[in-house]
């Protein structure tokens, strides 16, 4: 019963690390109550895909209180996405370019970069054609940081993480990629205990494969997988500059590849730069020390969890904004008309009494079909899209995205209705849609002169 108690103490009520522990009971060695705690976390514990660079898988621990902050932080995440969704379409640009403007000016306080907004929305609406050297990582940020936006269907791999870089360090042909040396570190040269601020250059290509394995095939909840992915990335550090800004990037990518779409990038994340790098350094050691990333993934939880809160507030505020000036405006409407009213009034006259035609009944207006089509809102089509990549591994994103929001039975869809969805070239839509039709999710009719795609009912 006490080793149970031990266990619930120390990672239910606080997932403490060894000496947090030891502090906590007032001794100092506790190596025999600690097997009783780690015991208790074996019964929730989870290997990853992604491994240590001395090759040891790592583990998350999905115990009830982190399994809990987790499913918190994704829920909220879904209801950013949906609060976002709601944002009027005349609104939608100001509250993007609000928001890039605080994430930027987040970067830019980092680097010690003094910028007005004014400064920040010229880079944004691309009237700043060409920033000043100390200022040219902002701008070259926010290239990289639209990318982000805008491909969240496209696969995170190699080739979408060289998209980025070329970005971030403004070239367009790259002539480099993972830096070929190691990072001089008196850590890194540690025998025993050896904690890594960097991997080494031999390591970097094998372990980043697995980053993007993991990213795109690893079964496992939004939220815990961005952290990690933020976790795994800043550990390899596998480029020359650079590695905290690509590290947001990457995990932007994520959270807008599952679901969340561009709000990924709008995300604040870049605080994680200027706030609390002590707490975040010290949770990344003990990861590399026991190869428990529930450390970092804790930490990152509350941290995550604040950001997207934020987030939420400000488009609350925002159309809260919106609603009290269109009340105004309508009020000033009012105003105008009346007095336009009054101007207008005649000198009363006496006028020849006229028989009154008889009312019109005002008839409500009949729609031509007596019922309205059943479509998924986005938050159903986002779930759908989330199941459907982790039951069927033969789909990719794009295709589960397109089919999530394009299965209403009796319906017909076609080629171009994907390469506009997608925004993706001809020929990759044809190939997507042949492959629905070949995983049993469409079948393929000639209706005149064209083919469609049609729902088969699934179970």
């Amino acid at each position: 019963m006490v080793s149970k108690d031990l266990g619930i103490r120390f990672t239910e009520e606080k997932y403490a690390t060894k000496s947090e522990a030891g502090k906590e009971l007032g001794i100092s060695i506790v190596d025999n109550l600690w097997v009783s705690v780690l015991k208790y976390r074996d019964a929730f514990k989870r290997f990853l895909s992604i491994r240590s660079v001395d090759n040891n898988k790592l583990t998350l621990c999905l115990c009830p209180s982190v399994s809990d902050n987790i499913s918190q932080l994704d829920f909220r995440l879904i209801h950013a996405y949906k609060q976002f969704s709601s944002i009027a379409d005349e609104d939608l640009e100001y509250f993007k370019r609000k928001s890039y403007v605080e994430c930027l000016k987040t970067l830019a306080k980092v680097r010690d970069i003094d910028v007005t907004d004014e400064y920040l929305l010229s880079i944004i609406d691309g009237g700043l054609k060409e920033a000043a050297p100390s200022h040219k990582i902002l701008q070259n940020y926010f290239n990289a940081l639209q990318y982000v936006e805008k491909a969240y269907v496209n696969p995170i791999n190699d080739s979408f993480l060289a998209n980025i870089y070329s970005r971030l360090i403004d070239q367009e042909e790259l002539v480099s990629f993972y830096r070929t040396n190691d990072i001089k570190d008196h850590q890194n040269r540690v025998i025993i205990d050896r904690i890594y601020t960097a991997v080494p250059a031999k390591s970097i290509d094998a372990m980043m494969d697995s980053l993007f394995d993991f990213i795109e095939n690893y079964n496992l909840s939004l939220a815990s997988k961005a952290i990690i992915t933020y976790y795994y990335f800043y550990y390899i550090k596998p480029f020359p500059e650079y590695n905290d800004e690509l590290a947001l990037l990457l995990t932007k990518a994520v959270i807008g590849h599952n679901g969340i779409n561009e709000v990924g990038a709008l995300l604040n994340l870049e605080r994680l730069l200027g706030e609390r790098l002590e707490e975040n350094s010290k949770k990344s050691i003990e990861v590399q020390k026991t190869n428990d990333v529930t450390y970092f993934v804790n930490f990152g939880l509350t941290f995550f969890l604040d950001i997207v809160n934020e987030f939420v507030d400000s488009i609350t505020e925002s159309s809260a904004t919106a609603l009290k000036n269109d009340y105004y405006r309508e009020d000033e409407i009012d105003e105008v008309e009346d007095l336009q009213v009054k101007e207008e009034e005649p000198i009363s006259e006496p006028i020849e009494e006229k028989e009154e035609a008889p009312k019109e009944v005002e008839e409500t207006e009949e729609l031509a079909i007596s019922r309205l089509p059943r479509a998924l809102d986005e938050k159903e089509a986002s779930r759908l899209e989330q199941d459907l990549l982790e039951s069927d591994p033969n789909l990719k994103k794009g295709e589960a995205y397109f089919y999530a929001r394009h299965c209403t039975m009796n319906h017909h869809y076609t080629i171009a209705q994907y390469k506009k969805a997608l925004g993706c070239a001809y020929e990759t839509a044809r190939t997507s849609m042949e492959n629905l039709v070949k995983f049993g999710y469409y079948r393929k009719e000639k209706i005149k002169n064209k083919f469609v795609y049609t729902p088969i009912r699934r179970k």
